[in-house]
């Protein structure tokens, strides 16, 4: 059948069909950037963790450093830090990034719902349609009845 002898639900009901697959892939691309932005979430909080439990654990001790000890312990921490404001960064990317998936899938959304109503619209209007022409056709075969009594 050819589009143009398509009635215009099912012209809307394609059109429905493409925006449900644009809403899922949205839908995908947001459970996706939600999940790596909590994974690095959970990291960011693994290493302030390590970094506060090594920093007790060393000055708990109560124990003196040596001077090479007491430098190769701050280089560490100082590498933990500066992993802590990269991991950071790269958090905040994300919440920024899963943001911007959950506004496209919002849109998407609201463009499927907005089209779904279009369908219901039009498929309740030809409904009407068919309605009125059935009535008038038994209209017609109850006069014609009538007539030949």
């Amino acid at each position: 059948m050819g589009w143009a002898l398509k009635s215009r639900s099912q012209k809307i009901q394609t059109l429905v069909e493409l925006a449900e697959i644009e809403e899922d892939k949205a839908v995908k691309t947001l459970a996706a950037v939600q999940q790596q932005y909590q994974q690095h979430l959970a990291q960011l909080e693994q290493l302030k963790s390590y970094v506060e439990e090594y920093g007790q654990s060393t000055v708990g001790q109560g124990r003196i450093l040596q001077p090479i000890q007491m430098l190769s312990t701050q280089a560490f921490v100082a590498k933990l830090h500066q992993a802590i404001q990269v991991e950071s960064e790269k958090t905040g990317r994300l919440a920024d990034v899963v943001e911007h998936a959950r506004q496209v899938w919002l849109e998407k959304r609201t463009r499927l719902k907005a089209l779904q109503k279009l369908h219901d619209k039009f498929k309740q209007t030809e409904q009407a349609g068919l309605d009125k022409r059935e009535q008038r056709f038994l209209d017609e075969l109850s006069a014609l009845q009538q007539s030949r009594k």
